[in-house]
């Protein structure tokens, strides 16, 4: 009996598929000349007899004998997808003797801006795939196949694949600008006695350079990490920073576009730092004195937290190596700009100290890999919504996806306060911050909005940051407009737990009852636009009854 089980077993195996393979990715408008690059990936394992790719003018095959273990790569020229991703394919279309040939029959290349692709096997059609229709295909963009869904973010070549990961951290101080930001970040640094890497948009803070000066004395291996491109580009006080620390010892390099290569984010703007493998420092602020304020003086508001946790750390560290990793990266060039006079902002009393949390929940958010969590996040919302933003921008083909899903939680009854900037910069144009806060003051239900003005105690509001429910809190770079979660890289935080909530909504709270603007249209106009409209309405029930008694 046993025997025919077994010769049963072995029949069945013999007649089921040996194989099976999905069209998992592809790119087909890429950055070597003439698209040499361009490239699709068959994902599966078994004999690749049988299998083809059409994409309605020539088809591809494989020769025999040839198995997969997992992934095929099939690249136009190996060697420029080789000069592009800094790795071989496994075949290629062209023929270079770099690596083995596919079969081709008729012309088998790629269309950039609108062609489509089928996976058959023994013929029949498996697998089938057009664009524009089904993707919207640009210069770089890569093509994922997920859980039998096309493209669930925004792909470029070279960017990073980072999943969702919780973990329960040792500890977490929690604190903000301007009251207790400075001595957290500059007390990581002093501890630091291996490695620091730091992960910024914008480096203009003397006195933190030379705190990161003093590590690198002391023997800390110190790799820095900035923007090569920021908006204005960089300033010399910038440069004085960078010049300042390659002197010293630290490892500097630049993320930017080169020639025809553009760098693989629209811009580094994250803002964090790891230490020895246990710290990670993650900020809404930059390194600038108004970012990080010498204690007791006056900057913008933001949040921060570190995280001691070595799993976290380690998460960090590894989307700092992808970043290190690319081909967008630059050594930094030392100049002879000197480094920026100390600098700091009117005296203050601080109001919030840092609170020590412990064995606490954390998710980090990666843009663009996982800034899908922040919106996850929202949709969660059931009863509070506390949301700090620099500015709140519409995208380009519509409405901004993430505030609509806070006027959703509204609509499902939750109690609303968004919180924006009120810098000049932030409400002179017609569609800004003053007349998106007076439509949230429109909205109904339990919605209202406020513009935090510059004050004895803040400078500006720069945060990014969000509570809901009482239980999450969000710390991050990530500015809502479309490109920074979709196309930048930044990082941030989500912090599972009442405690934490309840200091933010602490320092929420004090925002919102202090400096700010409740009525920023009628500001605008020099007089109480809602005295206006309640005069017109009894302007016209006026009217109404003198008409009637005619």
């Amino acid at each position: 009996m046993k025997r025919l089980l077994v010769l049963l077993f072995l029949l069945v195996l013999c007649i089921s598929p040996a194989s099976g393979f999905v069209l998992a990715e592809f790119c087909p408008d890429g950055y070597a000349a003439g698209d040499g690059d361009e490239y699709l990936i068959l994902e599966g394992s078994g004999s690749l007899s049988g299998w083809t790719v059409f994409d309605g003018e020539g088809s591809l095959t494989f020769p025999a004998g040839a198995v997969s273990s997992g992934r095929v790569v099939v690249a136009r020229s190996a060697e420029a997808f080789f000069a592009i991703h800094g790795t071989l394919p496994d075949y290629e279309i062209l023929e270079s003797s770099a690596v083995k040939n596919v079969l081709q029959t008729g012309r088998f290349q790629m269309a950039n801006t609108g062609d489509d692709l089928s996976l058959l096997h023994l013929g029949e059609v498996i697998q089938t795939v057009s664009w524009p229709g089904e993707l919207s295909s640009s210069n770089g963009r890569v093509h994922v196949y997920t859980d039998g869904v096309w493209d669930d973010r925004i792909y470029k070549i070279g960017q990073s694949r980072f999943s969702p990961e919780t973990f329960t951290a040792d500890s977490v101080t929690l604190f903000v600008s301007p009251d207790s930001s400075y001595e957290a970040v500059s007390g990581v640094i002093r501890e630091a006695s291996e490695t620091l890497l730091i992960s910024m948009y914008e480096f203009t803070h003397a006195d933190i350079a030379r705190e990161i000066a003093d590590a690198a004395k002391r023997g800390v291996d110190v790799t820095l990490l900035l923007e090569g491109g920021p908006v204005g580009g960089i300033s010399d006080e910038e440069k004085g920073v960078m010049d300042y620390l390659a002197g010293r010892g630290v490892s500097i390099l630049t993320i930017e576009s080169e020639g025809s290569i553009p760098a693989r984010y629209r811009y580094l703007h994250a803002k964090y730092l790891v230490a020895d493998g246990y710290s990670t420092v993650i900020l809404s602020e930059n390194f600038k004195p108004s970012g990080i304020p010498l204690p007791g003086t006056r900057g913008n508001r933001g949040w921060g937290a570190v995280i001691r946790d070595e799993e976290t750390a380690e998460y960090f560290a590894e989307v700092f190596a992808a970043d290190l990793g690319g081909i967008d990266m630059y050594p930094y060039v030392p100049g002879d700009e000197p480094l920026p006079a100390p600098w700091s902002d009117e005296k203050i009393v601080p109001h919030f100290a840092g609170m020590t949390l412990y064995d606490v929940s954390i998710t980090p958010v990666i843009s663009p890999d996982t800034s899908s969590l922040v919106f996850d996040l929202i949709r969660s919302a059931h009863r509070t919504v506390d949301l700090q933003q620099a500015y709140i921008s519409p995208y380009q083909d519509g409405e901004n996806i993430w505030m609509a899903a806070v006027l959703g939680a509204a609509d499902r009854g939750a109690s609303i306060r968004v919180m924006l900037d009120g810098m000049y910069y932030n409400t002179a144009d017609d569609a800004d911050n003053d007349e998106l806060a007076a439509a949230l003051n429109r909205y109904g239900g339990d919605v209202s909005a406020r513009l935090l003005l510059p004050g004895a105690h803040l400078t500006k509001l720069h945060n990014k940051g969000m509570i809901v429910d009482g239980e999450h809190v969000l710390i991050s770079s990530i500015n809502w407009n479309f490109n920074s979660p979709n196309n930048n890289r930044e990082a941030g935080v989500i912090i599972h737990s009442r405690e934490a909530a309840g200091y933010y909504t602490a320092v929420f709270s004090a925002d919102w009852n202090g400096e700010y603007e409740k009525d920023p249209v009628s500001a605008g106009l020099g007089f109480d636009l809602r005295l206006l409209l309640a005069g017109g309405i009894v302007i016209l029930l006026i009217g109404i009854v003198i008409r009637r008694r005619r």
